[in-house]
This record gives C-alpha cells, structure tokens and sequence, in this order.
C-alpha cells in the first residue's frame, strides 16, 4: 500500500509551486496533450478508461516537459558553455530539441544499444553524441565525469528536481481535463524507467491530497525500479533487451525519484514482451493511435488487472511515439 509523503503542509505547498512554475515556463511552448477517453477499454473492463496521449507531444515523448524546463531554468553562461545528459533515445531528442528552441550547446551520452532510428532522430539536431556503454547507468557515470572534467552542467533526465517538476504537470493536465467532465481520476497508469515521470505525477496527486491510486508499469525485461522497491535498496540488475527501450537499463545509485516510488506508489505492474506488442497492436487496432513500446506498457498493465477498476475512473498514460515505421509496421504483422 501507499505509504503518504506528506513530511508537512510546506513542502508539499513548495512541490505545487514549483508546478506551477513549470506549467507557465512550458505554457506555449509545448502541447497541451489530448487525454482520450477510450470507449474499447471502457467496455471492455466496465471503467471509464482514459488515455493521456504525450505520444503526441511535440518531441514525440513526454521528455518535452521535463528537458525544456530544466533547460531554461539555466543561465546564458551554461548554456552556451555546454549541457551534458543521458539518454536511451527519448531524453536525447527532448534536449536536442529543446537547446534548439532556448539556444546552447548540447553533448548526449547514449549506451551502444539505443535504437537506430532515435539516434538519427537526435542527429537532426546540432548536438554532439558520446557512446558509452551498454546501459543507461554505465553511460550517465561517464556523462557525470565528462561534465566535471569539461566544466559543463549535466542534467539528468529523471535524478533532478526540475525533470520531476516538469513531469508533474502532465498529472496537472489531467486532473484539469478530467474536471471538465466532471470527473477526477481513480487510478492512474504510469511507464517507469528511472522514476523520474512517475515521481511527478505522484508527487503532484499527493500534493494536491487527492485519493487517486498509482501504478507503475515496467517491462519484465528490464524491471530495476520495481525489483528495487521491493528490496527497499536500488539494486544493480542487468537488464535484457525489451520492446519498451524508453525505459530500460538500470537506476542510478542515491536517484531522488527513489524515495517518491518507494513511498508514493501503490503498486508495480510487469509486463512480458508479448503483452507490450499486444498493446501496441491494440492500440492502432481500436484507436489508430502509433506508440512506443515504453508508449503501451500502461496499456498492458491495466489489461493484467482490469477487473480490479470496475466503476472507477482509470487514466492510461502514452509517454511516447519514437518508433521507426519498419519497427511498427513489424509489430503489426507479427
């Protein structure tokens, strides 16, 4: 069960404005995304099913938020001296993106096993992209140490306050999208990789003392944030190759998002690369929606339990759509 984060009414006023703030530093600059309601899902686990589509925000990915606001918190110096972050292909085209609309240099560190087409996604940018690796973490460590060395910042894209903040404000849009329907949310699904998304959504449904559930959900393949929780400690566990790469690879060591999926979630959801397939073919099958596979593991974790939401509010949250059309297409026919 959820144990509540609510340390005193301060810090949980100061998480909301700092919400707040993001949401006025992203307000014309990146999409207000659509949230869905999915008459398929409804009937199909008697709940009122709704998708929250960032698969349709600007970088394809809600990375948009959290690279912009982190970016422009920045002052001209840092910019233009130099950002160093990490990435397994959706944080990279978020930065890359968001440096060519504030202005500044930009040096992503990506592990060997990122995807062909995220890469040359990124390369349509002017940054500079570093190797290293097999895994996020082993990339970030060397993203740490070339930042220090050349004396350039380094953002993290899930271990910083500002990316949680920025993430926060997809939880914010939808608490305001439900409420013109006159309803608010039961039970939210989120993807989770390092923590950084689920840390605000969370955060900001705990801030706003809401009664709203959060679920996690992680490819089996690579589930290091679910197994850590459970062992209260962030383990260092190898990962295998899984459809959901966006959120994939290990969790770096004393990572605030720790403590907000330790404490704030309710639960974690595991899904086989079976059901990640199932769910993007579901989804352009029912609602021609194209996602990620990290865009469907929401999907495919509610499909496990939806029974368990019968009469409830659910809201299905599609975090991206980098997905080249030879690798969609192969998922449809399979």
């Amino acid at each position: 069960m959820k144990i509540t984060y609510r340390e005193n009414n301060q810090s949980m006023c100061n998480f909301i404005d700092q919400v707040h703030t993001a949401t006025a530093t992203l307000a014309g600059v990146i999409h207000t995304t659509p949230l869905t309601f999915s008459p398929a899902l409804s009937a199909l686990s008697g709940s009122r099913v709704y998708l929250k589509q960032e698969n349709q925000q600007v970088t394809g990915c809600c990375k948009a938020r959290s690279a912009f606001f982190m970016i422009s918190t920045l002052p001209t110096k840092q910019k233009e001296r130099g950002v160093v972050t990490v990435s397994t292909g959706n944080n990279g085209i978020a930065m890359a993106w968001a440096l060519a609309q504030v202005g500044g240099a930009g040096f992503i560190f990506l592990p060997q096993t990122v995807t062909a087409y995220k890469v040359a996604t990124i390369r349509q940018r002017d940054v500079e992209i570093i190797f290293h690796g097999a895994d996020i973490v082993e990339a970030e460590v060397a993203a740490r140490a070339y930042a220090a060395q050349t004396q350039r910042t380094f953002l993290s894209p899930y271990n910083a306050w500002g990316a949680i903040y920025g993430q926060a404000t997809i939880a914010s849009e939808v608490r305001q999208q439900l409420a013109q329907v006159g309803q608010q949310a039961d039970a939210m699904f989120v993807p989770v990789g390092g923590g950084g998304l689920i840390s605000g959504i969370a955060g900001y449904f705990e801030a706003i003392q809401a009664a709203t559930s959060i679920y996690g959900a992680q490819p089996a393949n690579s589930a290091v944030m679910a197994h850590s929780v459970k062992a209260g400690r962030i383990l260092d566990l190898p990962s295998l190759p899984t459809l959901a790469d966006a959120t994939a690879g290990g969790v770096e060591q004393g990572t605030i998002t720790f403590d907000f999926c330790r404490r704030l979630v309710d639960d974690y959801v595991l899904v086989d690369e079976d059901e990640i397939c199932q769910a993007v073919r579901w989804l352009y099958q029912a609602h021609g929606i194209v996602v990620e596979g990290a865009g469907a593991l929401a999907v495919a974790a509610f499909l496990q339990h939806k029974t368990a939401f019968v009469g409830k509010t659910v809201v299905l949250l599609l975090c991206g759509s980098n997905i080249s059309p030879e690798q969609f297409q192969s998922i449809q026919q399979s």
